[in-house]
């Protein structure tokens, strides 16, 4: 994912966390399925990863202080 704007890599967890939201809504009322889980778990470790690089997007635009990551 490396190579890719702030933009894109914000806009893509504000993706992931709206479809995340509504996986939590429908857990809260039903039960997922096995592939519902799957996809579930996928979901959170695909956004894990983008919030990684955008936190080192962030600093290699120099737009957040080291002392905040650590």
């Amino acid at each position: 994912m490396a190579g890719r704007s702030l933009k894109e890599l914000r806009d893509e967890l504000k993706r992931l966390s709206l479809e995340n939201i509504e996986s939590l809504k429908k857990q809260t009322f039903e039960q997922l399925s096995a592939e519902e889980l799957r996809q579930y778990e996928e979901r959170l470790k695909h956004i894990r990863e983008v919030s990684a690089d955008y936190l080192a997007a962030l600093k290699r635009a120099d737009l957040v202080d080291e002392k905040e990551t650590e």
